[in-house]
């Protein structure tokens, strides 16, 4: 039963991350040809601001889903509701602190950015992106939350996939017919809300006990003050970048942070597909760690790992060779094409994206045990480590001094957590994991020299990358399966079973 809602649950969200890239590579550069690189940096900014706004919701989400592990296997509809009204309860007054802020956003962020852009559109735009967090404060939060503990995510993503594809079809016709960039990113917010709806029809029919009004259960909030610390952390080392460019880099910061939008939408996309195999397990591991299963625990982490490090090389060898020829063929039609051709900001973020990700499989566990008051002392380091290389670099290097900070943070925590795993959680897997760490880089290293010998770096067409990318992506996958497949071949064989089990379980039904 595990196996097919984690399944599912990786599907979903697997297909969510394609069509989100497919979406994210066609809308910004019509976007951007369309508006210019200045209201997409805008769009950039404010979007960062807004995210670290969403600092107030103080950790209900991560607190909430953990507490419903244990009720939701043992069937307890008292204790679940509990910590639904609880979540609810807390949700609108993290709410209402947001609307607050947004209000303090609109007045005060015109004055403190450089733009040509009149401070009428700086404030709607502002108005419209926050559109989204309001919906999940006051409606969505609650029901996101039992879905995600009961190991439904695919629901949401499911709807999130639709949603998606609904925005990018409506934006491309508004972009084409040169609609206000006021209007398409209201479209978008409009398209966020109405899958509120369609969650909470699917709610109400499944959950037919759900009762908001009981008495919420306040303990079992009692970690979200350390949680709220790990989003902190969390959203300075990951989202700080463009706070400080926006902030460092005067009247050229709107067109650095559009160039930096560009890249990281690519390492984004690529991180987010990355975590779909950890999003759809969280709450799986979770449900055996309550349950004390300590033998599946160790054997089911070690196949998720195994499968892990195999994707994760695969990709981050495509993105080291590709990444730079799509940037030639994807910026080529900007007016300022030039400046989003940066050799080493391709290497840095690759870099960043492998240091990112490795500790997925270690993360996953400590979520889903919620370790979080037990390593928050931790992620305070990452977090202090990012902003004083940053903001000590930014002057003399300007975005690549940001991006090294974070290289700098992502190592030291990264080892931190895999080390902190294999002590106290999954225990005795450290030496497994490095073996299978070094085994992948050796092969990745070797991999992305004969890459950037062969595949050219500035490219003429699409099809022509679409090509190569092709061949990259299959050498990719037949060299780390079949290395890892030498290596490790029991754990292989248990991996297509795994698979093939969960595959026929679905076709016989």
């Amino acid at each position: 039963m595990r196996s097919d809602k984690a399944f599912k649950n990786m599907l979903s969200n697997i297909i969510l991350q394609l069509v989100t890239a497919a979406v994210g590579i066609i809308l910004p550069r019509l976007f951007i040809g369309v508006y210019g690189s200045e209201v997409n940096g805008l769009i950039s900014s404010i979007s960062q601001f807004i995210t670290y706004m969403g600092l107030v919701e103080a950790g209900i989400g991560s607190a909430a889903i953990v507490s419903l592990y244990k009720p939701l296997a043992d069937k307890n509809t008292d204790k679940i509701n509990g910590v639904l009204s609880g979540a609810k309860l807390f949700y609108a007054k993290s709410g209402l602190f947001f609307v607050g802020l947004v209000l303090a956003l609109v007045i005060f962020y015109p004055l403190l950015t450089t733009t040509s852009l009149p401070h009428s559109m700086v404030r709607l735009m502002i108005l419209i992106l926050s559109g989204s967090g309001m919906v999940d404060y006051f409606l969505l939060g609650k029901y996101r939350v039992l879905l995600m503990a009961d190991q439904h995510n695919y629901i949401i993503t499911s709807v999130q996939t639709l949603g998606t594809i609904l925005n990018a079809v409506v934006s491309v016709i508004l972009i084409q017919a040169h609609a206000s960039a006021l209007l398409v990113k209201l479209v978008a917010t409009a398209v966020y809300a109405l899958r509120f709806l369609i969650i909470f029809f699917y709610c109400r029919r499944y959950y037919d006990y759900l009762n908001f009004k009981a008495e919420p259960d306040k303990k079992a909030f009692s970690q979200r003050w350390s949680v709220l610390v790990h989003q902190i952390t969390g959203l300075i080392v990951n989202n700080t970048h463009i706070i400080i460019l926006t902030l460092c880099l005067g009247a050229s910061a709107l067109k650095e942070v559009s160039v930096y939008g560009v890249y990281n939408m690519i390492a984004y996309t690529l991180f987010s597909l990355m975590n779909s195999f950890s999003t759809g397990l969280t709450s799986g591991f979770g449900e055996i760690i309550s349950k004390q299963e300590q033998q599946t625990l160790y054997k089911s982490f070690s196949n998720y790992e195994y499968m892990y490090f195999i994707i994760q090389s695969i990709c981050y060898c495509c993105m080291a060779v590709l990444l730079l020829p799509f940037l030639s063929v994807y910026a080529r039609d900007f007016a300022d094409s030039a400046e989003y051709y940066r050799p080493a900001i391709a290497v840095l973020f690759t870099i960043l994206g492998y240091l990112q990700t490795i500790r997925v499989p270690a993360g996953t566990i400590i979520v889903a045990a919620g370790h979080y008051r037990q390593t928050r002392g931790r992620a305070i380091i990452e977090s202090a480590l990012n902003l004083a290389v940053a903001l000590a670099l930014v002057y003399p290097l300007g975005m690549s001094g940001v991006l090294l900070g974070s290289v700098v943070s992502y190592a030291w925590r990264s080892a931190d957590m895999i080390f902190y795993n294999s002590r106290y959680l999954v225990t005795k897997s450290l030496k497994r994991t490095l073996s299978r760490i070094l085994r992948n880089l050796i092969a990745a290293g070797l991999f992305i020299i004969a890459g950037l010998y062969l595949v050219p770096s500035v490219m003429d067409s699409f099809w022509t990358w679409i090509l190569y990318a092709a061949a990259t992506g299959i050498s990719a996958v037949l060299i780390f399966a079949g290395i890892n497949f030498i290596f490790e071949k029991n754990e292989f064989i248990l991996l297509l079973t795994r698979l093939k089990n969960v595959l026929k379980r679905k076709f016989s039904h």
